[in-house]
């Protein structure tokens, strides 16, 4: 029997050699079913993963198509609300007199960076100057806002984050309209705190925190949270109020830039207000 094994391990590679060889002479006259079994189910096996890949291939780019379309057909949408338009009236009033002046246009772009976890947190877009973006516009979400462009190239632009705490944003609370300044007090990415708030306000958890308009960055009554706590600050007299975002800014990947179409006008009224005081 020693005999034997030493035999195999000595001849094992030509022995398995000639096994081989006779399977193959086998496959190659036989007839059987056996031989068109295993020769149509690995011909189905490549084909079926051939066309599995093409069809991953293809969905991915239809993915990628089929966003870029929706962000599209939601930019028309927004530009077209009567929500982001200015009344004008003439002087002597009726109803079918009524016109809009187009304010606001928006422009679909994706986040292709974004930090959550730092101090100070920045996003960073694919559509630059050549794309129209300037510096100050806003960038907003579908559920909220992401920050405001600070830089731009040609082709990318940086904006500051929402939870970054350079950043201040007018907000309020829808129910009532009292508003306040909003930021991010650098604890948790998922939280921002509106200051300001009026001792005589109206609070409860879950009431809506919006955008008030009362900047040239964002259009009015767009969400940003929810509330989740408040206290009342003695030495201000007013409320802090601890505000859950809407927006998931760990996963945020597509964005709207606005852009004030009235801009320039608004802030050389407000430098006049501001040096007439």
């Amino acid at each position: 029997m020693r005999e034997f094994f030493s035999f195999f391990l000595k001849w094992r590679f030509f022995i398995f050699f000639l096994l081989l060889e006779f399977f193959s002479i086998f496959l190659s006259f036989s007839n059987s079913k056996l031989h068109q079994y295993i020769y149509t189910g690995s011909s189905n096996f490549m084909i079926g993963k051939i066309y599995e890949a093409i069809y991953k291939l293809r969905s991915y780019f239809l993915l990628e198509v089929e966003n870029q379309k929706l962000l599209n057909e939601n930019k028309e949408l927004r530009n077209a609300q009567i929500f982001y338009k200015i009344k004008k009236i003439s002087k002597d009033f009726k109803k079918e007199d009524i016109q809009y002046l187009q304010q606001y246009t928006f422009t679909p772009v994706q986040i292709i960076n974004n930090s959550i976890h730092e101090q100070e947190n920045y996003i960073t877009i694919n559509k630059g100057s050549i794309d129209g973006i300037k510096p100050d516009m806003g960038i907003i979400l579908s559920n909220g806002i992401a920050g405001i462009i600070i830089k731009t190239s040609p082709h990318f632009s940086v904006a500051i984050s929402l939870l970054n705490p350079k950043i201040k944003v007018n907000a309020r609370l829808k129910k009532n309209r009292y508003f306040g300044t909003l930021s991010w007090d650098g604890l948790d990415h998922e939280y921002v705190v509106l200051y300001d708030i009026p001792r005589h306000s109206t609070i409860r958890k879950g009431d809506v925190v919006e955008t008030d308009g009362k900047s040239a960055t964002f259009p009015e009554g767009i969400p940003i949270g929810s509330v989740d706590s408040y206290k009342f600050d003695e030495e201000h007299a007013n409320y802090i109020i601890k505000v859950k975002l809407m927006a998931n800014f760990s996963t945020i990947e597509n964005a709207y830039v606005v852009k004030n179409l009235f801009k320039k006008e608004w802030n050389e009224i407000q430098l006049y207000k501001v040096e007439n005081k």
